[in-house]
């Protein structure tokens, strides 16, 4: 059985357990942090970021868009990437932009209400906070509520690696006490409603609260 190195809580970790959820496809988590000395782990992760990943065979690779797409090639049921040429392209820039500027606004108030307070003795700074709020976040539903092209889906009509991505972005808004506004933001908010839905995404959420209610 393959194993995750990481943290349940960080959203790379969980993007990549969502996948193998939503896939079907059994895993072990194997508690890591960011930076660990933990032999297997500094093997994978040679920069010291969570996800990492051995294999059923034992290979080592990192980095939850590596992990997806291998699991994708040995395990192609429930696909995530389109067979269309034009939407495999467009899923995988969703998926980047997810884990790039989407991922700077939404960590910046995970950080702030969650990770910080629960990991890192940290005192949330309300002003940061508000920045973030008024700043950061809205341009990014922004740009989500005009891709969006269903109340399911990013692209076409199945689920795709796009939606993992996103989705566990928002799952992190939603942990830090962030409600999308279905007023300014409807196709985002019944998305995220329909996303958390999903069998895979109450699981993963059922293991994050096991870590937060310690």
């Amino acid at each position: 059985m393959a194993t995750i190195l990481g943290v349940p809580a960080s959203p790379y970790v969980r993007k990549a357990m969502l996948a193998h959820l939503i896939k079907q496809v059994p895993f072990e988590i194997k508690m890591v942090p960011p930076g660990s000395d933990d032999p297997t782990f500094r093997e994978a992760s040679p920069l010291g970021k969570i996800p990492a990943y051995q294999t059923d065979q034992g290979t080592l690779i990192s980095d939850s868009s590596v992990i997806i797409a291998y699991l994708e090639r040995i395990h192609p049921e429930n696909a995530l990437y389109p067979e269309n040429s034009e939407k495999y392209g467009q899923a995988l820039w969703l998926e980047e932009y997810a884990d790039t500027k989407m991922a700077e606004a939404t960590n910046a108030l995970y950080f702030q209400r969650v990770v910080g307070p629960a990991f890192f003795d940290h005192t949330t700074d309300e002003e940061r906070v508000e920045q973030v709020i008024n700043e950061l976040i809205p341009p990014v539903l922004d740009f989500l509520e005009s891709k969006l092209i269903s109340e399911h889906y990013f692209i076409g009509n199945a689920m795709s690696v796009a939606d993992v991505a996103i989705g566990s972005n928002l799952m992190s808004l939603a942990r830090a006490g962030y409600e999308i506004d279905g007023q300014k933001w409807p196709k985002v908010s019944s998305f995220f409603t329909n996303f958390m839905a999903l069998e895979a995404a109450q699981k993963q959420q059922a293991t994050e609260d096991q870590i937060f209610n310690r």
